[in-house]
């Protein structure tokens, strides 16, 4: 059976379809309120989702380019740039030009956005905790992977 007969009901122009049922409905109403309990709990701490986004990702990677930055935080480049550029001002990060290719603009995280970092893990942990609640291990992992294979989907496409 090919995967869109299977799939069927899941698209909107069938006769069955139930926008309950519809996959990318719940991913946008949980990304919506997810987005909205982070950006409460960020503002208190006078940040935001994607300077968020930025610092997680240096604490993960070390020093990282702009280009992967824009990659892995889901920000367009030139919307990035532009807050790596703030971030700078702030004193959360400093940028360099890649010693082995000048093209390339490499940002690392500074004592500041260090501290930043760790008081923004501190407070949305309950966000992650409140989001998990109910689902066992498996469940998530099983979450997960169902994700990675539509993101896979949509980006070999």
């Amino acid at each position: 059976m090919s995967a869109t007969k299977k799939s069927s009901r899941f698209l909107p122009d069938n006769a069955s379809f139930s926008y309950e049922e519809f996959p990318f409905y719940w991913l946008a109403r949980v990304h919506a309120i997810y987005s909205l309990e982070m950006e409460k709990v960020l503002k208190k701490l006078g940040t935001d989702i994607p300077t968020r986004r930025v610092l997680l990702m240096l604490r993960l990677h070390g020093t990282v380019s702009v280009s992967e930055l824009a990659t892995h935080a889901i920000i367009k480049l030139s919307t990035l740039t532009r807050i790596v550029q703030r971030m700078r001002e702030e004193g959360l990060v400093e940028t360099r030009t890649n010693a082995d290719d000048a093209r390339i603009t490499d940002v690392l995280v500074t004592p500041k956005g260090e501290a930043l970092t760790d008081r923004i893990q501190e407070a949305t942990k309950k966000i992650y905790v409140k989001g998990y609640t109910n689902l066992t291990d498996t469940q998530l992992a099983k979450l997960t992977q169902t994700l990675q294979v539509m993101f896979h989907n949509f980006s070999d496409g």
